[in-house]
């Protein structure tokens, strides 16, 4: 099943991201924005969204407060932190994965959400 990301990034002057292009490429519906405010109105605008993917270095809040925020409209929604470095806080969120592979984000998916596309 199709699942709803909400990715919340660093912005990348090279355009998108690797992630991104890879949820795509497996036919996931992915929305992006590239600070926490914007992210948190999504959000609320969107109310299908199945994760929120939450990068280490967003800008507008710490990313803590950020997904304390997500929580708050939404307890059960899961969140995926993407760390550039080895890092063992989670920050509120129940995963970690690295942002240099992207792969880890698809099989994360399908690990997590299987074929119902609902986890939580």
């Amino acid at each position: 099943m199709k699942l709803v990301v909400l990715m919340i990034e660093v912005e990348q002057p090279e355009g998108l991201s690797a992630r991104k292009l890879v949820l795509e490429s497996a036919k996931h519906n992915v929305l992006t924005a590239y600070d926490g405010r914007h992210g948190l109105e999504l959000i609320r605008r969107f109310p299908n969204v199945d994760l929120v993917v939450v990068h280490r270095f967003v800008t507008g809040m710490p990313p803590q407060e950020l997904i304390r925020q997500v929580k708050a409209i939404d307890p059960k929604m899961p969140v995926v932190l993407l760390s550039p470095v080895e890092d063992s806080e989670r920050l509120g969120a129940q995963y970690v994965i690295s942002s240099h592979e992207p792969q880890m984000m698809l099989t994360l998916l399908e690990e997590s959400f299987g074929a119902s596309g609902t986890n939580y």
